[in-house]
């Protein structure tokens, strides 16, 4: 009954999202992004009421819906882009993923909030403020953006490990290790294509904390 109740509420997400923006009429790319932050923060908070089994499988279970409503343009504010993505798909397919393979809320955590809100930032500030272009494989990305994504994922870097990590290092030290995470994952989010970035760069956030985690460096 709570695994049907979440996922109810998760969905309701977009059915509100579509109100709103229906109301409003926010640029597409705009109510995209916003949904994206609000999935991730959402999926970010999933641990509280379901075990990681169960977040893989509402996760799997988006991934036809979305296609499905893609494929009948039931959520305009979200599938309404210009350019060719398959990023919504990608998303519940990453958070499926990132439960199934790394099942500890250090992890899981780090890789759907950078995925939900740091690449929305970076998205909103380069459609807002970008003005200092580089060309990536399918357009061109701004560096305002990358710089936002930069500091989005950083910050939340540091706030997971000091609330997460029993015995957390000293801050200037979580701070580095942050920012070091942060500058390798800005660069794999620059070379995203088509929408994959929402694939592989939560796993790759997931996987480089791993590897932090492993190796102790987080800790006193």
């Amino acid at each position: 009954m709570k695994f049907v109740l979440v996922t109810i509420a998760y969905g309701l997400i977009f059915v509100v999202l579509e109100l709103v923006a229906a109301n409003l009429r926010p640029p597409a790319e705009v109510a995209r992004k916003i949904g994206h932050m609000l999935a991730g923060i959402a999926a970010a908070l999933l641990p509280f009421v379901l075990d990681y089994k169960e977040i893989a499988l509402l996760g799997a279970l988006f991934v036809p819906a979305v296609l499905v409503s893609m494929k009948l343009q039931m959520f305009k504010s979200v599938h309404s882009v210009s350019r060719k993505t398959y990023g919504e798909v990608y998303f519940p397919l990453a958070i499926c993923l990132s439960a199934l393979l790394f099942p500890d809320q250090l992890l899981y955590s780090y890789a759907v909030l950078t995925l939900g809100v740091s690449d929305a930032l970076a998205s909103l500030v380069g459609v807002r403020f970008g003005r200092k272009k580089y060309k990536v494989r399918d357009g061109h990305k701004s560096y305002e953006g990358s710089i936002a994504f930069f500091v989005s994922t950083l910050l939340i870097g540091i706030g997971l490990v000091l609330w997460l990590v029993e015995d957390a290092a000293d801050l200037a030290v979580v701070a580095i290790w942050s920012g070091i995470l942060a500058s390798a994952l800005t660069v794999v989010e620059a070379r995203g294509h088509k929408g994959v970035d929402n694939l592989y760069v939560p796993l790759a956030a997931a996987g480089l904390m791993g590897v932090l985690q492993i190796l102790g460096v987080l800790h006193r």
